[in-house]
């Protein structure tokens, strides 16, 4: 599926835009999101769809850890 194609134009955006926005908080849109972007991504490739997972994990490990790092986050870069 590419952005263009009448598919993800008149049923997956409208489905999408529909479920994101009656969901009431934020923490869940965001999984409404993330949801909704592996099944456009799996729709077009399915196999590079874990790859996608492990870095959303990865990415998301490591600004966990950098949030709750006690310097700020580019003193470790930099030292």
């Amino acid at each position: 599926m590419v952005f263009s194609s009448s598919v993800f134009l008149f049923a997956f955006l409208p489905a999408f835009l529909a479920v994101y926005f009656v969901t009431p908080k934020r923490a869940a849109r965001n999984i409404v999101l993330l949801a909704f972007s592996l099944l456009f991504y799996a729709w077009g490739e399915p196999v590079y769809v874990w790859l996608m997972v492990f870095s959303i994990c990865f990415n998301w490990a490591f600004g966990f850890a950098i949030a709750k790092s006690q310097t700020p986050p580019y003193v470790n870069f930099c030292s």
